[in-house]
């Protein structure tokens, strides 16, 4: 009776490490899935992150045209250029703040236009003639501007491995 209640015994234990060994592997499985819908989210939130980036560079060179390369004494009048220096420190903190999320070198590009901007974006609000207005305003636009293929080529290899 002994030796029957010890195969027994044995039998419901070699059947319980099997059933551990099941649930385990199932529970790696959904590890590993949720690993992956993790990774994924974060590569969306990049996505958008960019998406964010460029649509805001793009929004904010609007604003600066109006002080930019094409403006004139005519359609300075008016103009609050102490608002759109303003708008230009948001859009350069929204870039420093970004630049973390992103590769070294689009963290480096970002930095830098931040830094080239902190002069410009301080004489434009300060600026009192035309010829500062004008120059200052010329000087932020063609900074944005050319940071823009760069925000551009990263927001197409961010939806290109989505």
């Amino acid at each position: 009776m002994e030796s029957v209640i010890s195969i027994i015994g044995s039998i419901a234990s070699i059947g319980g490490a099997i059933w551990a060994f099941v649930e385990a592997k199932k529970s790696v499985n959904a590890a590993s899935k949720a690993e992956k819908l993790r990774d994924e989210l974060i590569s969306r939130r990049k996505m958008v992150e960019v998406s964010q980036v460029h649509s805001e560079t793009k929004r904010v060179l609007s604003v600066v045209s109006k002080v930019g390369p094409s403006c004139n004494a005519k359609l300075l009048k008016g103009v609050n250029c102490a608002d759109i220096a303003k708008e230009v420190e948001v859009y350069a903190s929204f870039i420093f703040e970004q630049s973390g999320h992103f590769t070294d070198f689009f963290e480096n590009k970002a930095k830098e236009l931040c830094n080239d901007l902190k002069d410009d974006i301080e004489s434009l609000s300060e600026a009192i003639n035309f010829e500062d207005k004008k120059s200052y305003g010329k000087s932020i636009y063609y900074k944005i501007q050319n940071f823009m293929p760069f925000v551009k080529q990263l927001s197409d290899e961010k939806k290109e491995r989505a």
